[in-house]
């Protein structure tokens, strides 16, 4: 398979996600009876694959896992959806990443994560892959294995002409400045961005300004999501040398289960990067956006992942929409009130 052609390479982590849906979050010493359980696969740059597999995209995984059952199960799921797994490579050094999740009545997740063998990942298995990369246009990397590997990935991603999209999650309070440089695409949440640039984005200009800072160190795209709220997304006008940000809202839907929503994103705009290249940035987003609102709808984590033939058809028109119809809106003068912003620290929707 390694001759093949490929749309997206994604480097990252891999878990087996033992998820319990209970009323509320216990408090310290306290029992909670949950009232349902289910078994999906996970790590963020896993969903990331599976989403953009099931859209369309001819993907493949370079990740680590552990020499257990775990392992065998995740490259059965893999396979199941037709990802390449020739880079998916087995430690004895430690079991297969595994995280345990509750999520709320309100569909909100708390996590306990063991990375295991995550951490094992190295930069020789990303170079392994290197013909594999060199036919891909985008290469997609996530935080859920060492920091210093996801850097040298990107940075291989890139001399390798990949078109390069990280997402720095869980939340970093640092990230060395050659990572900004390597990273065409950087998507983070709103806690993500502050906590990187140490502004806080309470109102309009202080989700304005973390995304400036992003810009000035070096990312020349930036998606900043603001769960139920949708996203800002912000491309460089490399004439003007000032930033063009957009902000494309959610779709209003009853959320069950917010798992993993962030990552359905991920995996749709690298899709959209791929495979729909003639689209606007802008626009690629506000589909992601849309596609990703439909997975908070459904139990669990690629499980809620829709299929291509599982959504509108104008999903996958090559041809050019209008803000309008997209619900897009301009940020030049548009002010975002405070109550919404409240919103999106209550929300974890994307």
């Amino acid at each position: 398979m390694v001759d093949e052609m490929f749309d997206v390479v994604v480097v990252g982590s891999c878990f087996v996600d033992l998820i319990c849906y209970v009323p509320y979050f216990p408090k310290f010493k306290e029992t909670v009876k949950g009232n349902k359980f289910q078994l999906d696969f996970g790590g963020k740059a896993a969903n990331q694959c599976i989403m953009a597999q099931k859209l369309g995209a001819k993907t493949t995984m370079i990740a680590k896992i552990g020499n257990d059952q775990f392992g065998q199960d995740t490259m059965q799921n893999f396979t199941k959806f037709g990802v390449n797994v020739d880079f998916i490579s087995v430690t004895d050094k430690a079991e297969t990443g595994l995280t345990s999740i509750a999520v709320n009545n309100a569909g909100e997740p708390a996590f306990i994560s063991m990375a295991g063998a995550n951490r094992h990942l190295i930069i020789e298995d990303i170079m392994a892959a290197e013909t594999v990369i060199k036919s891909c246009p985008v290469m997609v990397c996530d935080k859920g294995i060492p920091l210093k590997i996801a850097a040298a990935a990107l940075k291989y991603g890139k001399s390798l002409d990949c078109r390069t999209l990280f997402n720095p999650s869980p939340k970093l309070e640092f990230v060395p400045d050659d990572v900004y440089v390597n990273t065409d695409v950087l998507v983070l949440n709103k806690e993500e961005g502050e906590s990187l640039t140490s502004i806080a984005a309470c109102d309009f200009e202080g989700v304005k300004n973390v995304i400036l800072e992003l810009h000035k160190r070096g990312t020349s795209h930036v998606v900043l999501t603001l769960g139920s709220e949708g996203a800002i997304s912000s491309e460089m006008n490399l004439e003007h040398k000032i930033p063009l940000m957009t902000h494309t809202r959610a779709s209003t839907v009853e959320a069950v289960d917010t798992t993993g929503a962030g990552d359905a994103l991920t995996g749709a705009l690298a899709f959209y990067l791929s495979c729909y290249p003639q689209l606007s940035f802008s626009e690629m987003v506000s589909r992601a956006v849309h596609i990703a609102s439909i997975t908070v709808t459904a139990h669990g984590v690629q499980s809620s992942y829709p299929t291509r033939d599982q959504i509108d058809d104008w999903l996958f028109d090559a041809n050019s929409r209008t803000f309008k119809e997209l619900g897009l809106e301009l940020l030049h003068n548009e002010v975002i009130e405070d109550k919404d912003v409240e919103k999106c620290e209550q929300s974890s929707v994307l």
